[in-house]
């Protein structure tokens, strides 16, 4: 998962084994301590995870994603199919970030998600601090002196993933959910 600013393109990175919705989630909270605010907007790709159906008018959201957008009062709007100028700082940071990281760690063995992470943000540490080509200062300090203030402050409590089902009440006035049953009122 990579997670970029538009201004100053500083970075959050995580590593997940698989992009499900509770990966995808979690990316985003991490990435929003990381930043330690949230962001009017989200511009993410069309991943299936968190986007039903990829239209730039009116896009369908998937129902958990939604949830966590609102919690951190965000608004997303997916880019379009095959329009990667719709991001362009999240597409060269992920280029670039693929050659400072993935290409420095790709000699190492890991034995776990969270030593592999800590070598990745270790790294992100660098990537974010070191200054600039073509401008004043780094990713880092753009961030903390320009960028910094115009993110929104974090909720009191981070989001909490939910799942949403629909299970049909059986005869016995009970539902199925994950292998376990539940009575529900005789009503229904």
């Amino acid at each position: 998962f990579v997670g970029v600013l538009n201004y100053s393109l500083f970075a959050y990175v995580e590593a997940f084994l698989s992009m499900d919705m509770e990966n995808w989630i979690n990316a985003h909270i991490h990435m929003y301590q990381h930043f330690g605010g949230s962001t009017k907007m989200l511009i993410p790709d069309n991943l299936k995870t968190g986007v039903d159906r990829a239209d730039w008018y009116t896009p369908k959201i998937n129902k958990t994603y939604n949830e966590m957008a609102e919690h951190y009062d965000t608004a997303v709007l997916p880019a379009r199919v095959r329009a990667p100028k719709d991001k362009p700082g999240a597409e060269g940071t992920v280029k670039v970030l693929s050659n400072w990281i993935t290409a420095a760690i790709r000699n190492e063995t890991f034995f776990s998600l969270k030593e592999l992470n800590q070598e990745i943000h270790r790294r992100l540490e660098e990537f974010n601090t070191k200054p600039f080509q073509n401008r004043e200062g780094s990713r880092y300090s753009v961030f903390i002196e320009e960028e910094k203030t115009f993110l929104k402050p974090l909720p009191a409590a981070p989001y909490e993933l939910s799942q949403w089902k629909q299970a049909t009440v059986q005869f016995n006035y009970h539902i199925s959910v994950d292998k376990m049953q539940y009575s529900v009122p005789y009503e229904y």
